[in-house]
Order: structure tokens, then C-alpha cells, then sequence
């Protein structure tokens, strides 16, 4: 019982990071379906791709700033029940699948194959209800095994939407910009916050240093962000107030004017 209390405390934790991923399969679906109503293939693509990245640019941090401050943060929100970090870090990785598969969800629907999402999704329900059976009754895994039968789950759902959604549309993605870059520089993030945290705790209490080192971590991974120009001119145009900021970034000499 009381490791159940501490898996539907992490599930809380993770839902506020796919909560804003959630919204890009909620603005996905009408913009696909009036490309795809006037055979806009590639404007399709375009915000298939596009979606998928900026998943990848905003859950890749929080999974790893909830890497590196997973016990910190369950004490800041559940002082009486702080345990469960290995649980919070093992569920981060379902976390980075369901997000993707918003997206994918996404395009699949505005194409028109609703069905596809929900087979494959009873697909992955059948094995996780046999990986919960087998892997919670074994004492040496406990309540971990829902949280692994969870992220095998996603990933059937992933493989299965993603196989069928190429069949529909070639997505244009780049594993050196749309994947490699974003885990990366999470990483960076994730140790420099780790870092700030130890540094913090000695001298402030865990609310300070969990806070300060979070707005460390949002700070430096958006100078990374940058460093790295992760984002091209039309990645930034398509943010809202997206031809303000680049116009920022050209009298900061961040971004050069593209010709």
C-alpha cells in the first residue's frame, strides 16, 4: 500500500511535464487535417516534424532535471512521504514516450487512422498487464515493475504508431538535430543543476536549493539552447513572437541573418 501511495505520487510529478506536451497533439490534429484536405504534403511534414522536435526540446530537460533532483523534489512536494526516487527516475523514461507519442497520435488522427492508436495502445495494455503480474510479485522488483511494464507499454505504442505513421508520410527528422542534440544538452543541464544542487544544500535548506537549482537549470539550458542553435530561423518563426526574438538574437550576434 504504501508503495502504491508513492507510485501515484510520482505519476502526479510527471503528468505536469506531459500535460504540455499533450496540448501539441491538441493543436496538431486540425492544422494536419486542413494540409492534408488541400494535399499539402510537405506543410504536413513540416508540423509533424517540427512537433516532434519541440517534444524532444521540452521533455528531454525535465527528464533530466527530474533525474538529478528526483529525491530533492519528492521532499519539496511530499515532506512526509519523500521516498521513491528510484521510482520517479525509472518512470521519467515512460514519461519521454508518451510525450512522443502524443505527437505521433497526433498525426495519425489528423490522417485520419484513429484506429491505429487504440489497437496498438491494447496491444501494450496486454503486456503490461502480464509484466505487472510477473514482475510486481517478484519481491526483488516490487512496485518497480509497474513502472518498467509502463515504459515497455509506451514503447510498443511508439513502434506501432510510428511504423504505421511512415506508411502515411516520410517524417524528415534528423537524428543528429531532432534527437541527439536535445538529449545531449539535457544531459549538460541535468549534471550542471546536480552540481548546483550539492553546492546549494550546504549552506540553504532543500525548498532554496531545489528551487534556486531548477531556475539554474532553466537558465543554462536555454544558453545551451542557443550555443548549440538547436532552433533554425524557421523553427524560431514558427514560436509565438517568434520574428521578435530572432530579431533579439540578431543584434545579440547569437544567430547571423540567413540569406
Amino acid at each position: 500500500m504504501e508503495l502504491s501511495g508513492l507510485l501515484s505520487k510520482v505519476v502526479t510529478i510527471i503528468h505536469l511535464p506531459l500535460a504540455i506536451t499533450g496540448a501539441f497533439c491538441t493543436a496538431l490534429v486540425p492544422a494536419i487535417s486542413s494540409a492534408i484536405s488541400v494535399k499539402d504534403y510537405d506543410t504536413v511534414n513540416k508540423r509533424l516534424t517540427f512537433s516532434f522536435f519541440a517534444t524532444m526540446l521540452i521533455i528531454m530537460p525535465c527528464t533530466a532535471g527530474l533525474i538529478a533532483l528526483a529525491n530533492p523534489i519528492l521532499q519539496l512536494i511530499y515532506p512526509a512521504a519523500s521516498n521513491g526516487a528510484n521510482i520517479l527516475i525509472l518512470s521519467t523514461f515512460m514519461m519521454i514516450f508518451v510525450s512522443l507519442n502524443y505527437v505521433i497520435e497526433g498525426g495519425l488522427y489528423g490522417f485520419g487512422k484513429v484506429h491505429i492508436p487504440a489497437i496498438a495502445l491494447g496491444i501494450g495494455g496486454v503486456v503490461k498487464l502480464i509484466l505487472n503480474i510477473l514482475l510486481i510479485s517478484n519481491p526483488n522488483i516490487n512496485i518497480l515493475g509497474a513502472s518498467i511494464s509502463s515504459i515497455v507499454c509506451q514503447v510498443i505504442l511508439f513502434i506501432i504508431c510510428m511504423y504505421y505513421l511512415n506508411k502515411e508520410i516520410k517524417l524528415k527528422l534528423s537524428f543528429k538535430r531532432h534527437i541527439f542534440k536535445p538529449i545531449f544538452v539535457s544531459a549538460i543541464m541535468g549534471g550542471i543543476v546536480y552540481f548546483a544542487y550539492r553546492f546549494l544544500i550546504g549552506s540553504v535548506g532543500n525548498t532554496i536549493a531545489t528551487i534556486v537549482s531548477i531556475l539554474i537549470g532553466v537558465i543554462s539550458y536555454a544558453i545551451l539552447m542557443l550555443l548549440a542553435k538547436m532552433l533554425t530561423k524557421e523553427d524560431i518563426y514558427m514560436i509565438p513572437f517568434g520574428t521578435k526574438i530572432y530579431g533579439v538574437l540578431l543584434k545579440l550576434k547569437i544567430y547571423k541573418e540567413e540569406i
